[in-house]
């Protein structure tokens, strides 16, 4: 048991950073796009999927006792939505990028 317990955190950041880097990588080519809608995609879905799971663990131990049932879910929203943290820490990075350089092209577009 105490085995279990120790490895739960170190099993739920492996599961959260090997999904996090691959979709980080999609988030990235989704936020070069023209439009700024499917860079958003990504960080909406994360953070809808981790509020989901933070009311499924609220709803499943509000029956046991008041103050601890709300911890976990808590702490669940928090270690859950780190990958919304960092899709949007990508989308912003990079479409800052992209509106510079569109801007720079406009630029020069009018000094011609």
């Amino acid at each position: 048991m105490n085995i279990a317990a120790a490895l739960l955190p170190l099993a739920l950041f492996i599961y959260l950073l090997i999904p996090t880097a691959v979709l980080g990588v999609a988030e990235y080519f989704l936020s070069k796009t023209a439009s700024p809608w499917p860079g958003r995609v990504l960080p909406i879905l994360s953070a809808l999927f981790s509020v989901c799971i933070a009311a499924l663990l609220l709803f499943q131990l509000a029956a046991d006792s008041p103050f601890p049932a709300v911890l976990l879910p808590l702490a669940a929203l928090v270690i859950l939505n780190l990958p919304t943290s960092v899709f949007l820490i990508i989308h912003r990075c990079t479409r800052r990028a992209v509106l510079e350089k569109k801007g720079i092209e406009k630029m020069n577009i009018q000094d011609l």
